[in-house]
């Protein structure tokens, strides 16, 4: 069993990434391991972005606020074998929810490099060539976080139905695939 950490960002529902998500958690789940969600798209009210001290000579510091992303997200995440960034593509990036959560990571980078498994979900309505930056800006994540990926969907074209049926099917094989 697994401890997975699932992080969402669009505030769309029910939305393409909300789908894939959804697919890959219940997978997760039926494999009979542990998982959290958090869709911070839905959740913005409940967090702050990232705020630094830079008063401080060749260093800055967080001001952490005492909201969700301390209390609950962090902790999770901090024991998760897995995370798993799900994101619809906006703008050719990441959706700001989910990007406002990672930058957060700011302050437990030390303790979440390296020993974690990454899963990225991505869905979108363009070709596979428009996601090329997010694929990158995720690709770089990783590499940084020192995290293991492990899977991935990319669900180009997702306004179609048959193919994102596709593409959430393959969200739920990989899902039911962790073990």
């Amino acid at each position: 069993m697994k401890k997975i950490v699932v992080l969402t960002g669009s505030p769309h529902h029910p939305g393409t990434s909300e789908q894939l998500a959804d697919a890959f958690v219940k997978g997760a789940i039926e494999a009979g391991n542990e998982v959290y969600r958090f869709d911070a798209g839905r959740r913005i009210d409940e967090f702050s972005l990232i705020q630094l001290e830079d008063n401080h000579p060749g260093q800055e510091i967080e001001v952490e606020p005492d909201d969700i992303i301390k209390r609950e997200v962090m902790p999770k995440l901090l024991e998760a074998d897995l995370v798993v960034l799900v994101s619809s593509l906006y703008y050719y990036g990441i959706n700001s929810a989910l990007k406002a959560v990672i930058d957060r990571f700011y302050s437990y980078n030390h303790e979440l490099h390296g020993g974690k498994q990454a899963v990225t979900l991505v869905s979108g309505y363009g070709q596979e060539d428009a996601f090329a930056s997010l694929n990158l800006y995720l690709k770089q994540l990783l590499d940084y976080m020192r995290w293991q990926p492990v899977g991935s969907v990319l669900a180009a074209d997702s306004w179609n139905e048959q193919k994102l049926a596709q593409h959430v099917q393959e969200a739920y094989t990989l899902g039911k695939g962790i073990a």
